[in-house]
């Protein structure tokens, strides 16, 4: 069974082309070319072509029809992310906005001077989220793998996309443990997408779309140990140009780690049966990691 390896997929010469594109003939237009390279990729897609047919015929009900309609606008949606994300830190994303349900909660959250987790997942663009969000007055750390191509990564950084949040990368070492309670000690806020785990991590499971998936159990022991406020937060293309922002109602850790997981996946299954275009994850979700 194929197993999510931390990796990301797609080289430079493909972002290259599409970040000359977007200087040239801005975001609209690039958007077409976005459609060709995703059409091309749907086609010799192979795993993870599967793996999105199966998640929506298995556990979304879809018919195979449907389910190849919707794989088709999911690499297409992924596309437009990535570009999104990109032109924003470029500042050549003026055309995007968002409306938000529930921001009030993080702003509440980051200006009441203790710090704070914010869990998201890999549907919708969340890390959109740290571009748009410019009105909170305390920094955002979002702890990620590094699992981009080191010559992606040099690229990205030399045409000036730079992120407005500061990155927490994860480390075989565990340093980043000690990265986490600085800030959060430091009264800032901390996103962790906890929908991923590699392989040999701790995981916990939990009742999702009419199975048993398993969970990354660290972030959510973390949060339960510190006994901080947290949020949910999901950031989803809503239109051409636009995203829909939504954040929980905020609620403090208090000891009992599996009520937490359990919120987190009430509030993902419902994100994903209302955008299942959005869903990024391209492996087998519901595979035993034993």
């Amino acid at each position: 069974m194929a197993s999510w390896t931390g990796r990301s997929r797609g080289n430079v010469l493909g972002y290259k082309i599409v970040v000359y594109s977007l200087r040239v003939f801005g975001l609209s237009k690039t958007y077409f070319l976005l459609r060709a390279i995703s059409y091309y990729y749907y086609l010799f897609a192979g795993e993870p072509k599967k793996h999105i047919l199966r998640f929506y015929q298995d556990r979304l009900g879809f018919s195979r029809r449907k389910a190849k309609a919707l794989c088709k606008e999911n690499f297409y949606l992924l596309a437009q992310s990535i570009l999104d994300k990109i032109a924003l830190a470029m500042d050549l994303g003026k055309e995007i906005y968002y409306t938000q349900q529930g921001e009030d909660q993080l702003i509440r959250m980051a200006k009441s001077g203790q710090g704070g987790f914010v869990f998201s997942a890999h549907l919708g663009n969340w890390d959109i989220a740290g571009n748009l969000l410019q009105n909170l007055d305390v920094p955002l750390n979002v702890l990620m793998y590094e699992n981009e191509e080191e010559k992606i990564n040099g690229f990205l950084q030399r045409i000036g996309s730079k992120p407005n949040f500061n990155i927490i990368p994860i480390k075989e070492d565990m340093s980043h443990l000690v990265k986490i309670y600085k800030h959060y000690k430091q009264k800032e806020l901390i996103c962790i997408n906890a929908d991923r785990f590699l392989p040999g991590a701790k995981t916990i499971t939990a009742d999702f779309l009419n199975g048993t998936a398993h969970f990354p159990e660290g972030p959510f022991s973390i949060v339960n140990k510190l006994k901080a406020e947290y949020t949910f937060i999901f950031a989803v293309k809503s239109s051409k140009f636009g995203y829909k922002f939504s954040a929980t109602k905020s609620q403090k850790a208090d000891g009992q780690i599996h009520g937490i997981v359990t919120d987190y996946v009430s509030v993902l299954e419902e994100k994903v049966k209302q955008f299942p275009a959005q869903w990024f994850n391209y492996y087998d979700f519901f595979q035993n990691p034993s």
